[in-house]
């Protein structure tokens, strides 16, 4: 009874690898003597052969040869068990072979083609938190008016990218002659008369107005638009009893010439190197929606730096020579120069507002 519930516990203990179970008669018939050959996985070190004599004493044989885990199986078979446990026992060809499944992998269906990626959602989710509402490009909005379409096409020129090879030159080939500042000054004034009267030629006028954003405004603003006539004399911000009528103050060439126009620095901000602004309004001050405008009493005052509007909003955008410009902004950038004077700055603006002129007319919607 005793030797049939031993062998019972054997069968019955999970088998880390493979086990040879085999029973023999030991010194005396009634104690039967169990032979135990186990072949342990690599994790637990080689394999042992071990005899038990149940009730007596255990001793560990020295270490027999590996046994195969494949073939571990094949000992437990009904002939080599007694006859009452041989009927319990499966044979090891019948058990189902099943093999072994994920059970997320069973749970989870397959990605069906064309479904987005995980990286694909994150990175739209991120692309909606920097964009919250949405929104397109500015390019890819239609254009808002003709003027509008057009100053989008004038952009595609790149004027900048047009005059920058002949700038640079011409600012590295004065750095060379050693120039004083005095004379390097003197040889821009110079440069900015001759550039003023192929302006002037270019526009077919002799008069042409500069319009800077003194008090704020961007390039874009004005597209379309024109000037807007605003009560902005200065001295408003000091008396009571300033100039209120509606202004809009500009340089004109027929009292200015173009290097004091450009070299002019802000009025508010003499501490410190300044210009006037960075948005240039180039028009004809003498267009004929403004000379009709003068005839019939809505411009007045036309003096030296300003003109009165009176029923009328400012400088209609028919009058422009070109599309307004950006200037005096990363200059240096711009013609492929680490960093420039003041005069370097301004003499490669005055060739920049040149080639602007040329051809900046077929982009204003007359």
């Amino acid at each position: 009874m005793k030797a049939a519930l031993l062998i019972l516990t054997v069968i019955a203990s999970p088998a880390r690898a493979g086990v040879a179970v085999s029973a023999e008669a030991g010194a005396e018939a009634s104690v039967p003597r169990i032979s135990l050959q186990t072949t342990l996985s690599p994790m637990s070190g080689p394999s042992l052969g071990s005899t038990f004599t149940p009730g007596l004493n255990a001793s560990f044989a020295a270490p027999s040869a590996p046994t195969p885990i494949l073939a571990a199986p094949a000992a437990l078979t009904p002939s080599a068990l007694p006859a009452p446990l041989a009927a319990s026992v499966i044979p090891a060809a019948s058990a189902p072979q099943t093999p072994r499944q994920d059970p997320q992998a069973a749970e989870t269906p397959a990605a069906e083609k064309g479904t987005p990626s995980f990286k694909t959602k994150i990175l739209g989710m991120l692309k909606g938190m920097a964009n919250p509402f949405g929104g397109k490009k500015a390019e890819d909005i239609p254009p808002a008016s003709e003027a509008e379409r057009l100053d989008r096409e004038f952009t595609k020129l790149d004027v900048w990218a047009q005059v920058a090879p002949s700038a640079r030159a011409e600012v590295e080939t004065l750095r060379a002659r050693g120039l004083s500042k005095a004379d390097f000054k003197e040889h821009v004034r110079s440069a900015a008369r001759a550039a003023m009267a192929r302006m002037q030629a270019a526009a077919g006028t002799n008069n042409i107005g500069f319009h800077y954003n003194l008090h704020g405004g961007q390039r874009e603003q004005y597209v379309g638009k024109g000037i807007n006539a605003t009560m902005g004399d200065i001295a408003l911000q000091y008396s009571m009893h300033g100039d209120r009528n509606y202004k809009v103050y500009f340089f004109q060439s027929a009292q200015h010439d173009l290097y004091t126009l450009l070299d002019e620095s802000h009025p508010q901000l003499l501490l410190f190197p300044s210009r006037m602004g960075h948005a240039l309004n180039l028009f004809d001050v003498d267009a004929p929606a403004i000379l009709e405008a003068k005839a019939g009493g809505r411009i007045r005052d036309h003096g030296a730096i300003s003109m009165d509007f009176h029923g009328m909003g400012g400088v209609p955008y028919s009058a422009y020579l070109a599309p307004p410009v950006e200037v005096f902004h990363r200059t240096a950038k711009k013609i492929g120069l680490k960093k420039l004077t003041r005069d370097e700055e301004t003499l490669a603006t005055i060739r920049y507002l040149e080639a602007v002129v040329a051809a900046g007319a077929p982009y204003i919607p007359r």
